[in-house]
């Protein structure tokens, strides 16, 4: 079985790659001296820093397993989503595309194993190559190019796919590592989360303030972190297993209650109820239980802090939940969404098999702000996805979503795999169902936080799936070697 945490693809790329971290260490210590030379103190405390970074990226850099977590812990960094370009962005920015580009380097140009194993693999290689073709599009039917690189950018999220799902495949503890890796990062979002709400309840001078009061962000990553909470609190074992799995579902459902997104509450929703469907009649008893133990000790926590205002905040969120039913017709953003889609049908209508493009506008009258809209961003993302990039692209993406889920829902069906592939691959497919209802007016496949998350649940269900895939393929050549051997002794 290879291992992810070793450099073992190749003799030249570990020089190669002993080399380019050398140099840069180099660099990055001539850099920090001349600046020390300049008298400033500022600039004579960043030495220490730098040769710090320098070793930190090194120790990366040289162990693929530790820097693929750190990637996805460190999302947390950007995960304010705050306005502007920030320093953090953009320096975790290039330390993901840095890590992404070392890893193709070392699997796809020197490497020895075909990372594209299955159909999905296919389908999502075929549309990402194909997306710089349609800025071809964007030209034909002027478009905003700076909107459609911001677009590519955002897709070029799902590459994080490929060395999710390869972790999963190949290293001894693949699957455990990733889906705790994901679980404690999404709980930290929560918690980030929760301070900022806890910020604006403090800001509030108004009862309707404190009953309104929500968190805009990472709602889509909540949702999906709630669900995989769920799936290790379901099979966890052991006091403590169960007691953090707890608390990790307590964060991140709390924290998806506090984003008030109708939309992802559905799918939560939607989700347990397919999880509810795919477990044993034990789990089933497990879920129901403690789900009502993490309520309630949610509600208990929420008294404790914030008092007398809870009773104020459960009848804000209350009144948001009660309005889904008459949201279609009575809520008029939900119903502008309506409007919007219907916009973008007719430019559909009119080259429904390559697409506009990326970045390409369209024009509908907005009954919120009654006025006509001109936007390049369609809510429902089925949609979005089909007047952007044609049949192709929906078809790709789609065939894509779906492989991952039945890889996934095959790894948690297998009665040879071990515990934690099947949790794995519960825990990828059970999001990407739930999703598929949020999607119809929350596009997820042109914003970087949902693009990152969504990838990561499809590396793990289809790792999980190819990974049982594999180790039958190895009992079977076993038992066929054994088989060949009996008959040379007979």
């Amino acid at each position: 079985m290879g291992q992810v945490g070793t450099l073992s693809t190749s003799l030249n790329l570990y020089r190669i790659g002993n080399v380019v971290i050398i140099a840069g260490f180099i660099l990055g210590a001539a850099l920090a001296l001349a600046l020390a030379f300049t008298g400033s103190v500022t600039y004579t405390a960043a030495y220490p820093v730098a040769i710090l970074g320098a070793v930190a990226i090194c120790f990366l850099f040289a162990n693929p397993l530790i820097n693929l977590v750190a990637t996805i812990v460190g999302f947390v960094l950007i995960a304010s989503n705050e306005s502007g370009f920030q320093v953090v962005e953009v320096a975790y920015a290039a330390y993901l595309f840095a890590v992404l580009g070392m890893w193709f380097l070392q699997h796809v140009v020197v490497g020895s194993k075909n990372i594209l194993t299955e159909k999905a693999d296919w389908s999502l290689t075929i549309f990402l190559c194909l997306l710089p073709a349609s800025l071809i599009l964007t030209t034909v039917f002027q478009g905003d190019f700076r909107v459609a690189f911001s677009e590519l950018i955002s897709l070029s999220m799902l590459l994080i796919y490929f060395p999710v799902k390869h972790t999963v495949v190949h290293h001894r503890l693949g699957p455990r590592i990733m889906l705790t890796t994901v679980v404690l990062m999404s709980a930290a979002v929560a918690l980030l989360n929760t301070f900022n709400y806890a910020s604006d309840l403090a800001g509030a001078t108004e009862l309707w303030q404190v009953a309104g009061s929500r968190v805009v962000v990472n709602d889509c990553l909540l949702m999906v972190g709630a669900l995989m909470s769920l799936v290790l609190l379901v099979y966890a074992k052991g006091f403590f297993p169960i007691l953090l799995s707890a608390v990790a579902l307590a964060l991140t459902f709390a924290g998806l209650i506090m984003t008030q997104a109708r939309g992802f509450w559905l799918a939560f929703a939607l989700g347990a109820v397919v999880l509810v469907f795919l477990v044993r009649t034990p789990e089933r008893i497990k879920m129901l239980t403690t789900g009502a133990i993490v309520s309630l000790v949610i509600l208990g926590i929420g008294y404790v802090l914030i008092g007398p205002f809870l009773g104020v905040i459960l009848e804000g969120i209350t009144e948001r939940f009660g309005s889904i039913a008459t949201a279609f017709t009575q809520d008029l953003s939900l119903v502008n969404r309506f409007r919007e889609t219907g916009a973008v049908l007719e430019k559909i209508a009119l080259n429904p098999l390559i697409g506009h493009g990326p970045g390409v506008s369209y024009l509908f009258f907005d009954i919120v702000h009654q006025s006509t809209d001109t936007d390049s961003f369609v809510h429902n993302g089925y949609i979005g996805l089909w007047y952007k990039y044609g049949l192709w692209g929906l078809g790709l993406v789609l065939y894509f979503w779906y492989s991952a889920v039945r890889l996934g829902l095959r790894a948690f069906r297998s009665d040879h795999a071990e515990r934690w592939t099947r949790l794995a691959g519960l825990a990828g497919a059970v999001p990407l169902i739930a999703l598929t209802i949020s999607t119809l007016t929350q596009n997820p496949f042109f914003l970087k936080n949902y693009l990152f998350i969504i990838a990561i649940a499809a590396g793990l269900a289809a790792g999980a799936g190819q990974r049982i895939i594999r180790d039958q393929s190895d009992i079977d050549k076993m038992h066929l070697d054994s088989q060949n051997s009996n008959r040379k002794v007979v």
